[in-house]
């Protein structure tokens, strides 16, 4: 080993790497397939929050409704709460599977799991809201002409529709998917293209 620091470096053998051949297609193909996957997994995924979400059971007496103040019951936090959570477990998952069979796709991967879970988050939230709670959040507040007891699934009822209370949690799809990509590309780097 020389200690001349002027000295021109030892010439090497210059690996020859070929060019790799376009990937555009490869790459298409895994991109339209994570987000189609994606998109198809948000119903049964807003059903599952359907089920997992909390309820609020309210009695309906010649008084009315006995909740004093519906709005603002611990319970609708919790299926907010409760959409995040699945959306961020189910979004775990589809990272996961993206790292094992699209990484090689690289960033049209990443675009395509940002693109497909938001898609997906609101395709759950949309599903997930249970059909006719509307009705029965009408029939609380009505009160005089309905007795007995509801079970309310906690959305917010915005008009004729029910929809999320906090719609800033459907991005716990994207940022879950990302996340198990992105734990994925740091444990081994080497095999990203």
């Amino acid at each position: 080993m020389t200690t001349d620091f002027w000295a021109a470096p030892a010439a090497h053998a210059e690996t020859s790497k070929e060019p790799t051949p376009s990937r555009w297609r490869e790459d298409l193909v895994a991109f339209v397939g994570i987000v189609v996957s994606s998109v198809l997994l948000g119903a049964p995924a807003g059903l599952l929050w359907s089920r997992l979400a909390p309820r609020l059971t309210v009695q309906v007496t010649d008084q009315g409704p006995n909740v004093s103040n519906l709005e603002s019951t611990k319970a609708f936090v919790g299926a907010d709460g409760s959409y995040l959570v699945v959306m961020l477990i189910v979004g775990l998952l589809c990272g996961a599977l993206a790292w094992r069979f699209a990484r090689r796709s690289g960033p049209w991967t990443v675009l395509a799991l940002a693109i497909g879970g938001v898609l997906a988050a609101l395709i759950a939230a949309s599903v997930g809201l249970r059909p006719g709670a509307q009705h029965a959040m009408a029939a609380v507040r009505e009160g005089s002409s309905f007795r007995g007891s509801v079970e309310l699934f906690l959305g917010k009822n915005t008009g004729n529709s029910l929809s999320l209370r906090a719609p800033w949690a459907a991005v716990g799809w994207p940022v879950g998917a990302l996340s198990a990509f992105l734990i994925g590309a740091l444990r081994r780097p080497e095999e990203l293209d």
